[in-house]
């Protein structure tokens, strides 16, 4: 037998035991006009919250609320010492008497979970266990029971002085009492209405004997207070005492109620993904089944070691959102995701727990989906900056070409220009130099164009607009430009854009036997719609010419579409769409 069960036997025999005593000194207390009925109540209490207590411990051995259960039924117990007629007892009953209130503050606040999450609720449970013990023990030493009411009462072991200091100190003990016990409430209906629906179930029978419990013991007390009728002061004692021995029961029915709400939303979504349907279906489920319907869920791609969402994207789960919670997933002890979820399911770890365990395959699936598009847009980002590195090699090549030789050609001529001027009188040695300058012209102008068609300077230097009305001017055919943006664009879109139009217009001229050429450069809605149209003899093929396949392969890097028309006797359009947020 394990030591935990062990532990928890003798509990139980304690428990028993301890109830024995009780239920023999009720029955022998000479003060007590109702022995039977408290008799009965005491063991109900003690014997309830302890068997209660005791099971819960058994199925939630990590939460608070089966050790709390046991402490009330306990307290209980130790209460009916009270009616004992030996005085050393009967003092120990007194001390005691009002702890089983703050234990119940305690539970209260903590259900379902076992643990206070707020400051506010450590708070008052701090307050009621300062009321119920420094404040008890402080009154019991100036309170005489025979003076208070109590003829048949034995002596208090604890008496100093009789003193008009008990009667401060009671009164401020009930004042306490009465405003902890409006703020109990005030909580566990706020809990009631703001949390999930498996917890509302769970607080909804808690909730409902609670409330009359505490109104019947705010009842009491001011009752006491006020001195009314015994007859009245006695039957609402015992109508507490019935109320608190119901109270372990719908603690039970709580937690039980919770789990049968776990049970049909583990149901309802095995159902739901049994029924099949596209992407979002898990996440709309999970949500539905844990009563959350901000829900996240993050897939494990165990190449990249991060966490992405199912469109792929990176996601980050730690640290989670503020107010989130993020539940790892496993699946043949691998980890294949994490559900992103309120904080307040952490109350109940078993049904995310169980709930994942129940989408674990679907999971892997869509897991296996989103790995597939985070790998998928890596490779777009690694297309992107392919073309971003060979755009700087192309305008570092452009700067190499302009700086280097080209300057060293225009020198040559300049040199060449002035040995002409020195030998006018030799027209053998002119005409040699005429055509050599004619060469180095040639020259010049053809590394001018490898250089442009490489990188335009003036595209760098001037912008988009400018680029596109120098291709306009030195294209054959007419071309107009009918619009361009009017801010500068990101380098590596403004190159796409210029390429584009430049090969469109070379196959204008080349092939289209176009009389014009319009082109539109535009920026909407985060895209730059770019088109190129012509009045040709139409009939242009992407797959039989590499150069507007290159030129897809480029704007496609950029995460951006071309589309071809060319119809026979219809013109050319190409069209192009890169995001530019």
């Amino acid at each position: 037998m394990s030591g935990p069960r062990r532990r928890l036997i003798a509990l139980a025999a304690l428990a028993l035991a301890f109830g024995a005593c009780a239920l023999a000194v009720v029955l022998g207390g000479a003060h007590n006009t109702d022995r039977g009925a408290y008799a009965a109540l005491a063991l109900a209490i003690g014997w309830g919250f302890t068997g209660t207590g005791l099971y819960v411990w058994t199925r939630r051995s990590a939460s608070n609320l089966g050790p709390l259960m046991c402490a009330v039924g306990f307290a209980g117990l130790w209460k009916a010492l009270t009616f004992s007629n030996d005085g050393a007892v009967f003092t120990i009953g007194s001390l005691g008497a009002v702890l089983i209130y703050a234990l119940l503050v305690h539970l209260l606040l903590s259900f379902p979970s076992g643990r206070l999450e707020s400051r506010l609720e450590r708070g008052l449970v701090a307050i009621a266990y300062f009321n119920t013990t420094v404040l008890q023990l402080a009154g019991l030493v100036f309170t005489d029971p025979a003076k208070s009411g109590c003829a048949k009462c034995p002596g208090n072991a604890l008496l100093i002085e009789r003193s008009e200091a008990a009667h401060v100190i009671a009164a401020a003990q009930i004042d306490i009492a009465v405003a902890v016990l409006g703020a109990v409430v005030a909580v566990l209906y706020r809990h009631w209405r703001t949390g999930t629906p498996g917890q509302a179930r769970a607080f909804t029978p808690v909730l409902a004997v609670g409330s009359v419990t505490f109104a019947l013991l705010m009842t009491s007390l001011v009752v006491e207070q006020a001195e009314a009728s015994s007859e009245l002061a006695r039957a609402l004692t015992l109508a507490l005492f019935a109320s608190i021995a119901c109270l372990p029961f719908a603690f039970l029915g709580g937690l039980l109620r919770a789990r049968f709400s776990q049970a049909e939303a583990i149901s309802s979504l095995v159902g739901r993904l049994g029924d099949g349907g596209g992407r979002g279906v898990l996440r709309d489920a999970l949500a539905q089944a844990l009563g959350d319907e901000d829900l996240q869920l993050a897939y494990w791609v165990p190449d990249q070691g991060v966490y992405v969402d199912a469109a792929g994207r990176p996601m980050r789960i730690d640290p989670p959102p503020p107010g989130k919670l993020a539940t790892p997933i496993e699946h043949e002890g691998e980890r294949i995701a994490a559900i992103v979820h309120a904080a307040e399911l952490a109350e109940q770890p078993e049904l995310v727990q169980t709930v994942g365990a129940a989408a674990a395959l679907t999971l892997r699936n869509e897991r296996l989906d989103a790995e597939l598009r985070a790998k998928v847009a890596e490779l777009q980002a690694s297309r992107s900056r392919i073309v971003q590195a060979g755009y700087e090699q192309r305008r570092q090549l452009e700067r190499d070409l302009h700086d280097g030789a080209q300057q060293r050609l225009m020198a040559l001529g300049i040199n060449l220009r002035l040995i002409r001027e020195r030998i006018e009188r030799e027209p053998e040695a002119r005409e040699l130099l005429d055509a050599s300058l004619e060469e180095l012209g040639e020259a010049t102008s053809e590394l001018r164009e490898l250089a442009r068609g490489i990188h335009p300077a003036v595209l760098t230097n001037r912008g988009l607009e400018a680029a596109l009305k120098g291709l306009a001017t030195r294209s054959p055919v007419p071309v107009r430009v009918l619009a361009t943006p009017e801010d500068r664009l990101p380098l590596s879109i403004e190159a796409a854009v210029y390429f584009v139009v430049a090969e469109a217009l070379t196959n204008a001229a080349r092939y289209a036997q176009a009389q014009t050429v319009t082109v539109s450069v535009a920026r909407r809605n985060g895209q730059i719609e770019l088109e190129v149209s012509d009045d040709g003899v139409g009939g242009a093929d992407a797959d039989r010419g590499s150069g507007l396949r290159g030129l897809q392969d480029r704007v496609a890097a950029l995460d951006g579409r071309m589309e071809l028309r060319s119809a026979d006797g219809e013109g050319t359009v190409v069209r192009a769409r890169i995001p530019c947020g």
